[in-house]
């Protein structure tokens, strides 16, 4: 990872009062979910900081992907 993206990386974990690998956690987690991959295992049950940021953005992604998509089933009606 470059150093750029581990300086903006801090920069939001400080901004938010996360760790840095809480914030790493949570893009890769976004990023499953958007590429359409089940949440590992691993993730599911370990209570690290990793694993909430990853649990977090799973989650978020997929809720926000299930309310766009009864918003758009209901504006079809």
């Amino acid at each position: 990872m470059s150093d750029s993206t581990n300086e903006k990386r801090d920069k939001i974990a400080q901004e938010i009062g996360w760790t840095p690998h809480r914030v790493q956690g949570y893009e890769n987690g976004r990023f499953c979910q958007r590429s359409g991959n089940d949440m590992p295992w691993c993730h599911e049950v370990d209570m690290d900081e990793y694993s909430k940021g990853f649990r977090t953005g799973y989650y978020a992604q997929a809720c926000s992907l299930s309310v766009s998509n009864i918003r758009e089933t209901l504006t079809a009606r």
